[in-house]
């Protein structure tokens, strides 16, 4: 009994470790610091490697816990070209149905907004949920709303054509709940800078097993091996 219950503690401990997924998550919320005049660019770094509530750039909400192996971009991009027109995106502190400081296309037709997240070679970005809005404080009906692998502009989720909230202080909120192993980007707006994006709920995922996991894995294995046969001796 005493050598069946090592070897299925080993095996347990052995796989745990193998599976066990690590799991951080941060909140954009663009609250800002300096605070940013309303048409003021976000900071390029705002969202990069948070680990913490508050850094030099702004303050974060915490989800699950922290991201600090993940970083942020912001761009706006030409519809008509489907090249990047800027690499960044404005500030505006109301009147986006009932959200408070958000991000918003530079400019006003013919024209996406992108937040791309960015995770360190061995992390994944498990998108959680965020919020869109309109201007002012109005629905905004056929607007385009995609989540994109952020390297190949791969559409991985097409919410279009669809209608964001905003009449009478209200918002928009969208979960897509989806794990992905590489830059992934939420795409809005569609020819319409009067929609804005806030509380963006992500996480960083450990991608694959650290070397160290399937040394364990093989070391249990190897026990496991061993016991067997010094009880099948015993046994003879």
């Amino acid at each position: 009994m005493k050598i069946r219950s090592l070897i299925s503690s080993t095996l347990l401990l052995s796989a745990g470790a193998m599976f066990a997924v690590s799991a951080q998550a941060t909140i954009l919320t663009f609250d800002l610091d300096p605070a940013l005049p309303n048409y003021g660019d976000i900071p390029a770094t705002y969202g990069d490697n948070v680990n913490a509530a508050s850094d030099a750039v702004g303050s974060y909400g915490m989800g699950n816990g922290y991201t600090p192996n993940v970083t942020t971009e912001y761009r706006t991009w030409q519809i008509s070209t489907n090249t990047v027109a800027y690499n960044n995106l404005d500030f505006w502190d109301f009147n986006y149905g009932d959200l408070v400081n958000v991000a918003f296309s530079v400019s006003s037709a013919g024209y996406f907004a992108e937040i791309t997240l960015v995770p360190e070679p061995g992390w994944a970005i498990r998108l959680n949920s965020f919020d869109l809005a309109g201007y002012s404080k109005i629905d905004h009906p056929n607007s385009q709303v995609r989540i994109l692998d952020g390297t190949s502009n791969t559409v991985l989720i097409d919410y279009s054509p669809v209608t964001v909230l905003g009449s009478g202080g209200t918002h928009s909120t969208f979960t897509p709940g989806l794990t992905y192993a590489g830059a992934i980007s939420i795409r809005y707006g569609y020819n319409d800078w009067n929609i804005g994006i806030d509380n963006i709920n992500f996480d960083q995922v450990a991608a694959v097993p650290e070397p160290e996991t399937y040394a364990m894995l093989l070391a249990g294995l190897g026990l496991l091996g061993f016991m067997v046969r010094r009880r099948s001796q015993n046994i003879l």
